[in-house]
């Protein structure tokens, strides 16, 4: 882990235990979800001018390691989003019993001053709209603060919180119980007799007020060197899950296996009485090379109950950027076994190869695809050969996290390759599932330092996207970039006859909304003027982004026919580019949309010539951009999926509820029968079986043929790769 391209420092935030201050304790209600995205997101936090600081030296860097849950275990408070942080401001303590307040350069000042740090705790009851700091974990004078247990030594830094609600009673801890994590040590994190300790608060009303758990583990001081000569014994990053068993495990960054050739290992404690004590010291990945260097561990639970687990690797090898810290993963079938524990594991990675790297976050989301998503956060982007790359995409799976990934816009974006920005995001989904919630640290200049403020930005996945560079284009360029949703976005809408029209399909005639992710790097607001179905034409306003390479996001309101409707964006007099556009009704989540793509063939399932009549055979052509070619995957009964073709409207079946080797796949209108549903069975190698609910029998391309205009039938598993399928979202239209 590092702030900087140029300096591999670890700014590891500081703090301290003990007291709790309740800075509000009014009723939590739960509130629907709603995407909030443009602004690039809402401010939870802004360090003031002079208050904060980096003990490693340069600019004060205010935030970093945001973290947010949106509470669904927790009752009526079911919706709530809270957030925590590591908070580079230093607190001066005026006596026990008032609350301290914030004079940084006070306590740099004077060492002698009773200073310390603090985790803060910021709640939301409108969707994140707005927050309120309702309590913070604080400092006592000794740790942990509790008699019989003090240390000599006063622990009043802090770093690396996590957030955890429990999904399920564990231990002594009833579902809904909130458990703050994270890393503390003295000032002094040079002294070689310093320590780091693990330490777990938890909290039962919702956030409101904590109290001390547990330690997890103990290290030395906190110091950072990933050279092979290093002698550090640190322990960094803790992070929660309950386990396959219903234990409490607890992973983190271990330093202290370098006698074992280790530089640094993921590791974790296990614990059956609900966090109080915890069990031997195991492994997820500690590679016995002394160079590469996993850290920064967050693991997640699937819906097969299998886990899956990202972390960097620094020092990695065959990386053009010696410090690209890329994102691997592992999986477990229980979150305790992990394989061979010197393996690193698979990177995570686009089809074309390029990766992530950088502080990642791994969850997974229930809506997305027909097992979900996988969604990792990470700081920065990395393009085929290992070199930085920007960053501002989720890396999302639909298969478990096997086989490549896709990009999926952030809500908020920043400088990934600046200072800290961006480091150790939160991510979070909503209970109804239509949401996703990035909480993260973003740069903010003021003063002639970077300061970081912590936003919280929203995803709606109940969107269905539509990507600038399939629309029809007049006197406008596309323009490649790695950023872009998809790889590339369109630009040189800069003429009077400029436009860019996208074709959508909705079900049902109504309001949707529409976001447009945009990038504007004049120095001004910009705006397109915008028609719907060749109506009257309004204006949409886009802020000023960094840079051309920056994104953000606007937000307007359509009216849609049902059916298929145009949009069209045109010059205005001012300049931005497109990269994407999203269309969501307010309350319902439309079944996701992808290409199926045959694993033999690498062609496209589709109807043949766009047919929209009963009967019209399927088969694979090469990629066309038509939505006969865009498939809806929507849940039917006991596990099953309708394949609802996007053009005609029709189910894909087996016609006459055949059972017979060979039978022509076809379309036809809903009938309720069970040759109209389909099982989608993901593999170890990224793709998927589909076989017919009737029959039992598989879909494949009729003789394996590799040739456009070959036909999709049903047969009995072969074992062939024409029976494979691999399910493709990210830019289709």
């Amino acid at each position: 882990m590092r702030h900087t391209k140029s300096a591999p420092r670890r700014r590891r935030g500081l703090l301290a235990l003990g007291a709790v201050i309740t800075l509000a304790g009014s009723a939590i209600v739960g509130v629907p979800a709603y995407a909030v995205t443009t602004g690039n997101g809402s401010l939870v936090y802004a360090p003031p001018d002079g208050s904060s600081f980096n003990d490693e030296g340069g600019d004060a860097t205010g935030t970093a390691y945001a973290k947010i849950v949106a509470l669904k275990h927790s009752g009526s408070a079911n919706g709530t989003l809270i957030v925590t942080f590591d908070d580079g401001r230093l607190i001066k303590d005026v006596s026990p019993s008032t609350n301290p307040t914030t004079d940084t350069q006070a306590c740099l000042a004077n060492p002698s001053l009773a200073c310390h740090q603090e985790w803060p705790i910021f709640r939301s009851t409108d969707n994140g709209t707005s927050w309120t700091k309702i309590s913070a974990v604080n400092p006592g004078l000794q740790f942990p603060g509790i008699p019989g247990q003090e240390d000599t030594t006063q622990l009043d830094r802090l770093a690396q919180p996590f957030l955890y609600e429990l999904p399920q009673a564990t231990g002594g801890l009833a579902a809904g119980t909130l458990l703050l994590t994270g890393q503390i040590r003295p000032a002094d994190r040079d002294d070689p007799a310093s320590i780091t300790k693990l330490v777990v608060y938890k909290s039962t009303n919702q956030g409101a007020s904590w109290s001390y758990l547990s330690t997890i583990d103990t290290g030395g001081p906190a110091v950072y060197d990933p050279s092979s000569t290093s002698t550090t014994t640190t322990v960094w990053e803790p992070t929660l899950i309950v386990d396959g068993n219903g234990g409490l495990t607890a992973y983190f960054s271990d330093e202290r296996q370098k006698a074992n050739n280790v530089l640094q290992a993921v590791s974790y404690r296990r614990s059956t009485d609900g966090g109080l004590t915890w069990g031997a010291l195991s492994n997820v990945s500690a590679p016995t090379d002394k160079l590469h260097r996993p850290g920064m561990i967050t693991v997640t639970k699937l819906p097969d109950s299998t886990y899956l687990a990202t972390y960097e690797v620094v020092n990695a090898a065959g990386y053009a950027f010696s410090n690209a810290s890329p994102v691997f993963f592992k999986k477990s079938p229980d979150g305790l076994n992990w394989g061979t524990t010197t393996s690193l594991g698979t990177p995570v990675e686009l089809a074309d190869g390029r990766g992530i790297g950088s502080s990642p976050t791994v969850t997974w989301v229930p809506t997305g695809g027909p097992k979900g998503m996988v969604v990792v956060a990470s700081k920065w982007g990395l393009d085929a050969a290992g070199n930085l790359n920007s960053g501002q995409n989720f890396f999302v799976n639909y298969n478990l996290g096997v086989g490549p990934w896709e990009r999926l816009p952030f809500a908020v974006t920043f400088n990934g390759q600046s200072s800290i920005t961006g480091f150790a995001q939160g991510i979070d989904y909503s209970p109804d599932g239509r949401t996703l919630y990035q909480a993260t640290n973003v740069d903010n200049y003021r003063t002639g330092y970077l300061y970081n403020d912590i936003r919280v930005g929203t995803v709606p996945l109940n969107a269905t996207a539509y990507e600038a560079e399939n629309a029809a284009r007049v006197n406008a360029s596309l323009v490649t970039h790695g950023d872009a949703s998809n790889g590339s976005k369109v630009g040189n809408i800069n003429f009077s006859d400029s436009t860019v029209t996208f074709s959508v399909k909705v079900p049902t005639a109504g309001t949707y909304t529409m976001n447009v992710r945009y990038a504007n790097g004049t120095s001004g607001t910009s705006s397109h003027s915008v028609s719907v179905n060749g109506g009257t034409a309004s204006s949409i306003s886009y802020p000023k982004t960094a840079d051309w390479g920056r994104y953000l996001w606007a937000q307007k309101s359509v009216s849609l026919n049902a059916g298929t409707n145009t949009i069209r964006f045109a010059y205005s007099g001012t300049f931005a580019e497109l990269d994407q556009i999203q269309i969501f009704p307010s309350s319902t989540t439309p079944a996701p949309e992808f290409r199926i793509v045959n694993r033999n063939s690498g062609k496209l399932l589709e109807i043949f010539s766009a047919a929209t009549t009963d009967g019209a055979p399927a088969g694979q052509w090469g990629p066309t951009g038509n939505p006969t070619q865009v498939w809806q995957v929507t849940p039917a009964t006991s596990g099953t999926f309708q394949l609802v073709n996007k053009n005609s409207g029709k189910l894909l079946e087996i016609p006459s509820a055949s059972t017979a080797d060979g039978t022509d796949a076809a379309q036809w209108g809903p009938t309720g029968h069970a040759t109209q549903r389909w099982n989608l069975t993901p593999n170890s190698s990224g793709y998927w079986a589909i076989t017919n609910a009737n029959s039992g029998k598989y879909l494949e391309i009729d003789g394996c043929s590799t040739a456009d205009g070959a036909v999709a039938q049903q047969w009995g598993p072969t074992s062939g790769l024409c029976q494979q399928w691999r399910l493709v979202k990210e830019g289709i239209q």
